[in-house]
C-alpha cells in the first residue's frame, strides 16, 4: 500500500492498494473509493465488540479489498479541532 496526503484546509489521505490487498479501518472516515474496491463491515465477535465499546473505539470496522486490479480509496478527517496552547 502507498498513501499520500492531499489538500490544504480539508486534507484527505489517498491510499493505493495493490490487487488483492486489504486494509481494515474504523468506520466513518471513507470519503471516496474506486469502483473495484469491495467493502465489508466486520465486528469480530462479542468479546472484541465489547472491548472496543469500553475502550472508546467504534464497535464495527470496515474492511476494504482491491479486486480485479489496483484500487484507490480516500479518507477524510470528520472533524478538525483547534488546540489552544
Amino acid at each position: 500500500m502507498k498513501y499520500e496526503i492531499k489538500g490544504g484546509s480539508f486534507p484527505v489521505a489517498v491510499c493505493q492498494l495493490d490487487a488483492g490487498e486489504t486494509m481494515i479501518t474504523e468506520g466513518g472516515g471513507m470519503s471516496w473509493m474506486s469502483p473495484n474496491m469491495k467493502m465489508e463491515t466486520i465486528g469480530g465477535g462479542m468479546s472484541k465488540i465489547l472491548g472496543r465499546m469500553f475502550s472508546g473505539e467504534r464497535i464495527f470496522q470496515n474492511k476494504y479489498t482491491a479486486e480485479g486490479g489496483n484500487g484507490e480509496i480516500a479518507f477524510a478527517v470528520l472533524q478538525i479541532r483547534r488546540a489552544h496552547v
